[in-house]
């Protein structure tokens, strides 16, 4: 008795012989596809933490920088500069960010800077960032410490801040005034000696000269001038108002109540930022 074979298993031998073909093309694909995917965001994490650490290297360059401006416009003077490394971070000089400030005592205005400027890192795409004081470095009501436009001794004219507007941002800028009490002098006047009480009111008027280049960027600060003005009020205090940009602050400031009247010194150092030059 013979054996007879099903014409249909060569068909079913064919078939088998190439599911391991289409096997192996698959599991190659899937593994080519997972392989990319790990290096696609391998290389996006390396990426997002180099623009990172460049984003926070700069930011500790902006704080240097505003003690730098600070120095060279109420103390050493001279100039100063600062360098800063930029390859995914950038860097902005921006005139009349914040609008027109001016300052008043009473009636009497005694300081108008029309163009507040302003020194802006911006961060790569994929950095992120919060809203954080850097100078003063604070950690309680942050924001307000922002809009504050008069400050008293020992607080910095010069302030940094990050933040995030479309992108990751920190910035400097010099928008407010300082006001201190001197005390009592004696004044001889008209035959006859007079006391007063002496405050002085400083600012840091930031301007921009040449402006360029990439890479490493030299930003330097120069002391372009210090204007000094006196006024003489008849009161033994005075009243300093302070408005930028549709807000305003005011302060009342008490002297000597035995006193003839009150001599305020407005000092305003004129500061420079430039790359070139």
């Amino acid at each position: 008795m013979g054996y007879k074979v099903k014409r249909s298993l060569p068909k079913v031998l064919r078939r088998r012989g190439i599911s391991p073909v289409i096997s192996t093309v698959i599991l190659t694909s899937i593994l080519l596809t997972i392989v990319g995917v790990t290096i696609f965001y391998a290389t996006s994490l390396i990426d997002a933490n180099r623009q990172q650490m460049e984003f926070e290297s700069s930011k500790d360059m902006l704080v240097y920088a505003a003690t730098a401006l600070e120095q060279v416009a109420l103390g050493t003077g001279g100039s100063r500069y600062v360098r800063f490394s930029l390859s995914t971070t950038g860097i902005d000089f921006i005139s009349n960010a914040f609008g027109e400030l001016s300052v008043k005592i009473g009636n009497t205005e005694i300081l108008r800077d029309r163009e507040t400027s302003a020194i802006v890192i911006t961060g790569g795409p994929l950095v992120t960032s919060t809203f954080r004081m850097l100078r003063p470095e604070i950690e309680r009501s942050p924001r307000s410490e922002v809009n504050r436009l008069i400050v008293g001794a020992g607080e910095p004219l010069a302030i940094v801040y990050q933040n995030f507007s479309g992108g990751a941002l920190a910035v400097l800028r010099t928008t407010r005034v300082r006001v201190n009490y001197l005390g009592i002098f004696k004044i001889y006047e008209k035959g006859e000696t007079k006391k007063y009480n002496y405050f002085a009111v400083f600012y840091i008027n930031l301007t921009f000269g040449e402006l360029g280049g990439s890479g490493n960027i030299p930003v330097v600060f120069r002391n372009k001038g210090i204007t000094t003005k006196e006024y003489v009020f008849d009161e033994n205090s005075i009243t300093i108002t302070v408005k930028l940009d549709g807000r305003e602050e005011q302060q009342t400031y008490v002297g000597d109540p035995t006193a003839d009247g009150s001599v305020v010194i407005v000092r305003v150092a004129q500061v420079e930022a430039a790359t070139r030059g």
